[in-house]
């Protein structure tokens, strides 16, 4: 004779085989998907606007141009992340003490990053600016004169009042 217990039924799901309890904890964490998501966005953008507020504050245009395809995927994940907590606030009453410091901490330390990186953006920007602005006063101070001939063989005045400017293209 078989026991019941040996002989595989169609019928019988992966949920049968949990308790109650464990039932209940399996469909809380599942509930808690974005959880993860959501702290591994922040975490990795503070790690990433560590780094490109370093290259901001020594002037290193070249790193921060690498990092922004990263920094705008990490910023797309944590859009979709904050998404479901967005659309339903409670889901926040479902993370533990420990999960709901965790996020509060991260959350923090984003957003100081997030106002330095804003600060030295602009802070770069407009110093980029400045020096391109002394550029061209300067070329509009320094146009000479010089003689030129038309097509028609002919003095043409207005076709010697240009000059050039170079710059590097960095800027």
């Amino acid at each position: 004779m078989t026991d019941d217990r040996d002989i595989p039924h169609a019928d019988v799901h992966d949920h049968d085989l949990l308790d109650d309890d464990e039932l209940a904890r399996a469909q809380a964490e599942a509930e808690l998907f974005w959880y993860d998501d959501l702290l591994f966005a922040c975490t990795n953008l503070c790690d990433l606007l560590d780094v490109e507020n370093e290259a901001l504050l020594s002037h290193d245009p070249e790193t921060v141009r690498l990092l922004a395809d990263n920094k705008a995927a990490l910023a797309r994940l944590y859009e979709q992340s904050v998404q479901p907590l967005v659309e339903e606030p409670d889901l926040a009453r479902l993370l533990d003490e420990d999960r709901r410091e965790m996020l509060a901490a991260v959350g923090t330390r984003l957003n100081d990053l997030v106002e330095t990186n804003a600060r030295r953006l602009k802070a770069e920007m407009e110093a980029y600016q400045r020096v391109m602005d002394i550029m061209v006063d300067a070329a509009k101070k320094n146009v000479t004169s010089t003689t030129a001939y038309g097509k028609a063989g002919v003095f043409d005045a207005s076709a010697g009042m240009g000059g050039s400017l170079s710059f590097n293209k960095a800027l």
